[in-house]
């Protein structure tokens, strides 16, 4: 973990399970994020970060918000949205959707914009309809790569999205009619 900031992991009753560390000065040689390996205490598939914090947040406002990055918690909670927790990548399991139904069937997912979040996005709808919560999806202005520089820019535009998650299908079918010329029938 040198030259990285460290974090804390903890589970749902607050005890610290491992540790995460970011590099603190990008280098293209190096990962990003380096986790605790797994063990019995740490598990990364069921691992949902900052659900010790947020989930009286989640249970009072009936809706946990999904984003990538430890650091978009972190953010998140700072600027007072503190009903937000993060899969820490965008490997989403059944494991990280079954510890927020136990405080809300009613999950907001905020991915990056990127391709990696987008797809990821698609992902995680068939794992949430075999969990059985009711997904929704956030998208991020334009101008913003994730949630903690939204959060930067101003706090009320995250807030703003997060109001604003649009239901399913409805994210599914504005994505395809952006990627297909919807005036062909090959579209």
């Amino acid at each position: 973990f040198r030259g990285r900031m460290t974090v804390p992991l903890m589970d749902s009753a607050g005890q610290v399970v491992g540790f995460t560390g970011r590099i603190l000065h990008d280098d293209p040689k190096a990962p990003k994020y380096l986790n605790t390996p797994q063990t019995l205490l740490y598990d990364k598939s069921r691992h949902v970060f900052g659900l010790s914090q947020a989930k009286e947040a989640i249970r009072r406002s009936d809706r946990a918000v999904i984003v990538e990055g430890n650091l978009d918690v972190v953010s998140s909670h700072q600027a007072g949205i503190k009903n937000v927790v993060a899969t820490a990548g965008t490997a989403m399991t059944e494991w990280h959707l079954k510890a927020l139904s136990r405080l809300s069937h009613n999950v907001s997912l905020a991915f990056d914009g990127d391709k990696a979040g987008l797809a990821a996005t698609e992902r995680a709808i068939p794992i949430a309809q075999r969990v059985g919560v009711e997904l929704s999806i956030v998208t991020l202005p334009d101008g913003a790569k994730d949630p903690d520089e939204l959060i930067q820019q101003d706090s009320q535009l995250w807030s703003e999205a997060i109001a604003q998650a649009q239901p399913v299908v409805d994210w599914v079918l504005e994505q395809y009619s952006r990627r297909e010329n919807m005036q062909s029938a090959a579209g």
